[in-house]
């Protein structure tokens, strides 16, 4: 990291200095590369929504319509809870420019995840400082399945693990030179403050870097110029934190509030069964359980080269380039993961981490290692005699192999689609006036996919909450009396619940059914039906996870 490095070498692979991406490349090849990573990224994307993916849990409809609420009514706070600003701020200046409704914000996640995977090209360019190996390390970093589907969903995991990467690769010395500018890591340091104040997980990442560049600071030999820009990256990169915090003590009288929020909400889920051993496994067991592939790709490389080496010991020619030096500039940002990997596990054992699909977290970690694999493979393949490209091709087929049979058979939890949610609340915004309110029967979660896809926020009424933290309250949607008293208390001019007798005895028939879900003319409280007004002034739509519940 900043240290003096050999003069950059170029090799058959078109290993090229780092100094800079347009230093040892041309700009043309550069393009050509960046291309080629974007389109294989959106041919990936369209692979997975192709095969029906949509979302990965309820709260990307969540992140949906609190963005839409914002663009109706934008404030620093979106949420006013422990949701960090950035996602909200972007998705909702969009909605504002072109339209709130969840195709635009489908689209959005679409072009991020593109543009997270340019974003991956260019730290494996820092740190490979090799054109093909970083080619190779970003293809496979864009296409395994938990980068694939949080390509296109509408969640910052993706965008947020890429600039932690980018900000990490900003200071590491590719194994031949040059070592990276001062001015670069002035660069990594706002991809953090991106990233600190779009999701929790990069904040240990940036205290690391900050402390990384201080002591590259430090370190004899640097000019004034790179020292001042070393030592404002280290603030800079901690600004989004500060921030936050800061903002925390002025808005709930409390500088850690959001952790507290976390806190409880987690406890309102009820104790858990499993001992602080296995909390502090989660993650690292998460992230195997995920991507088995990349840790047995990595596995089987190393095997491979173990032979290579015994052979060139006992006298032999040397089957395989040596791979050791090309993999000592993963120490740095490896190193910094396992600290984000060993901060989350502590925040878990004390209830401060995200509540399900933990594997979403490690993403740095799972971005980094296929980097490695598809780095090291790529340079192995060049440089190894023909058994040993043999033994290579047989390890990756092992590897496929073992992830086609063993992979369908890991636990793992279940996607979000909620097809049928998000058909009605399409149906709805055909059909409903703008500003009519609409009752949305809760049965858990899924209603937020109705209002995202209704994309009226201010219009809808859950009619009753399910935060784990409230008194439990039974639906009013089970008998029709309640129904019809919860619809005149909002003066709802619209149902939307489960094709039920309790409905259809209030209501009639539906004016439209999607799955087991319809929507129905609310009748007045006399129980003849009535015209649906338009333009009344409803409150707005609250629930645990439209709140920013983790």
């Amino acid at each position: 990291m900043l240290r003096p490095a050999p003069a950059p070498r170029s090799g058959a692979g078109g290993a090229e200095g780092a100094g800079s991406l347009a230093g040892g490349a041309s700009a043309g090849r550069l393009a050509r590369d960046l291309a080629l990573v974007t389109l294989a990224k959106a041919a990936v994307s369209a692979l997975v929504l192709a095969l029906g993916f949509r979302a990965v849990s309820d709260d990307d409809f969540a992140r949906v319509v609190l963005a839409q609420a914002w663009a109706h009514a934008p404030r620093l706070d979106p949420t006013g809870t422990s949701w960090l600003p950035v996602p909200f701020w972007l998705n909702g200046a969009l909605f504002r420019l072109l339209a709130p409704t969840l195709d635009v914000a489908r689209a959005i996640a679409f072009a991020l995840g593109v543009l997270s995977a340019a974003l991956v090209y260019i730290a494996a360019r820092w740190i490979t400082g090799d054109r093909r190996a970083a080619l190779a390390g970003a293809l496979l970093a864009g296409a395994f399945p938990w980068s694939a589907c949080l390509g296109v969903a509408t969640v910052p995991e993706l965008p947020t693990a890429a600039l932690s990467l980018f900000a990490v690769a900003s200071l590491v010395t590719p194994p031949a030179g040059p070592a990276p500018p001062a001015g670069r890591a002035l660069a990594g340091a706002l991809a953090l403050v991106l990233a600190t104040l779009s999701r929790y997980e990069p904040w240990p990442v940036a205290a690391a870097f900050a402390a990384m560049a201080l002591l590259a600071a430090a370190r004899l030999g640097q000019g004034r110029a790179a020292q001042a820009k070393l030592a404002l990256a280290a603030l800079v990169a901690l600004a989004g934190p500060a921030a936050w915090i800061a903002w925390n003590q002025i808005a709930h009288g409390e500088a850690l509030h959001f952790l507290a929020r976390v806190a409880s909400y987690r406890s309102a889920l009820g104790p858990r069964d499993d001992g602080t051993l296995l909390r502090l496994l989660a993650y690292p067991a998460a992230m195997l359980r995920e991507e088995p592939e990349l840790f047995l790709s990595l596995a089987a490389l190393a095997l491979v080269a173990w032979r290579a080496r015994r052979r060139a010991a006992s006298g032999a020619d040397r089957p395989l380039p040596p791979l050791l030096r090309a993999a000592r500039p993963y120490a740095l940002p490896g190193a910094i993961a396992v600290l984000q990997i060993a901060a989350l596990s502590l925040a878990l054992v004390r209830d401060g981490a995200p509540t399900h699909h933990p594997e979403r977290a490690t993403l740095l970690a799972l971005l980094l290692l296929a980097l490695a694999v598809g780095d090291l493979t790529t340079r192995a393949f060049r440089g190894a005699s023909t058994g040993a490209r043999r033994a290579l091709g047989g390890a990756a087929l092992g590897v496929l192999l073992v992830g086609v049979v063993f992979r369908p058979h890991l636990r793992r939890e279940h996607f979000s689609p909620r097809g049928d949610e998000v058909a009605i609340g399409r149906a709805a915004a055909a059909l409903v006036a703008p500003g009519a309110p609409v009752l949305v029967e809760v049965v858990d979660y899924g209603h937020l996919a109705t209002l995202a896809a209704l994309g009226r926020p201010r219009d809808a009424h859950p009619d009753r909450s399910v935060d784990p933290r409230d008194p439990p309250v039974r639906s009013s949607f089970d008998d029709p009396a309640s129904l019809a008293r919860r619809a005149a208390a909002v003066g709802a001019a619209y149902l939307i619940g489960r094709v039920r007798p309790s409905v259809i005895a209030l209501a009639g028939a539906p004016l439209a059914t999607r799955g087991g879900w319809g929507l129905w003319a609310a009748p007045p409280a006399g129980g003849a039906p009535r015209a649906a007004p338009v333009g009344s002034a409803p409150r707005p739509a609250s629930s645990a996870k439209a709140r920013g519940a983790p």
